[in-house]
């Protein structure tokens, strides 16, 4: 079921038209926010990444000018947008990266313009067709990022809700695991073929580190911060949940975002 935010960029998607994937990677994000009442502009903001600022019912959405990776502006802009949306008493909103990838841990107006964004971006539909039939592993994770041109970031985070294979997602920065949540078919123990997900216990604590043993955990520790080539590895399971270490095998994927010492870790079994 679509949260309010979902149902108002699913609204918005039929009334523009673009409820096909080629014409959603080719909307002009500026174009769409100013056929929806707002004025855009770019300008160098210093430690945000965007703002909207509204007053006597007119609303300007300002973007960084010095974001250049494309797949960051869209979602930026995309959540700007769904303050402008759903948050018609908003004054004044800035928003920074951390904003932008914390979901579970921000606001109520920030999780909401997050899920307002993903939906614009990522339809449901659209992203569940570009899922099925394909065996998950993170070079999925990039080819969906690639194919609705947005970050890695909010591909993983739209996966977690609505993708094809089970996973795990933990949010560390700093050193200090702040959420992790469950694909909601994790926590469903009625269907037969993830009953052996729904039986483990998770053993994450927030404000701590990530097991030393976890790949996260050696991200952090080694530093090893700029180098991928170890970023996939073959977990046990007891790294992160309190279980045997029966089949099927259990597989960490690190996502790592220098600029913020912000990493997701998407864990999943094969």
């Amino acid at each position: 079921m679509l949260s309010k935010a979902e149902a108002t960029a699913k609204k918005i998607i039929t009334e523009a038209g673009l409820d096909d994937i080629r014409y959603l990677r080719d909307v002009d994000l500026k174009v769409l926010i100013q056929s929806r009442g707002a004025f855009y502009e770019e300008t160098a903001m210093d430690g945000k990444d965007g703002r909207i600022v509204s007053h006597g019912g007119k609303s300007i959405i300002t973007l960084n000018s010095s974001i250049t990776d494309p797949g960051k502006k869209r979602f930026t802009a995309a959540h700007e947008l769904g303050h402008f949306e759903l948050h018609k008493d908003l004054a004044v909103g800035a928003d920074t990266q951390y904003e932008l990838c914390n979901w579970y841990q921000s606001g109520s107006h920030e999780k909401e313009a997050n899920e307002f964004a993903s939906e614009l971006l990522m339809p449901t539909i659209l992203f569940q067709g570009q899922c099925r039939n394909q065996k998950f592993s993170p070079k999925l994770l990039v080819s969906l990022a690639d194919n609705f041109l947005v970050s890695r970031t909010a591909a993983i985070l739209k996966f977690l809700k609505a993708g094809n294979h089970p996973v795990t997602v933990v949010c560390t920065q700093s050193n200090k695991i702040k959420w992790w949540k469950m694909s909601k078919s994790m926590e469903d123990a009625e269907h037969d073929h993830i009953e052996g997900w729904a039986k483990y216990k998770a053993k994450i604590t927030n404000n701590l580190p990530p097991p030393p043993d976890s790949v996260a955990g050696q991200v952090f520790k080694k530093h090893n911060k700029y180098d991928t080539s170890d970023r996939l590895q073959e977990i046990e399971k007891s790294v992160w949940f309190l279980t045997k270490n029966e089949d099927p095998r259990m597989f960490e994927f690190c996502h790592y975002i220098p600029s913020y010492d912000f990493a997701l870790s998407v864990i999943w079994e094969d």
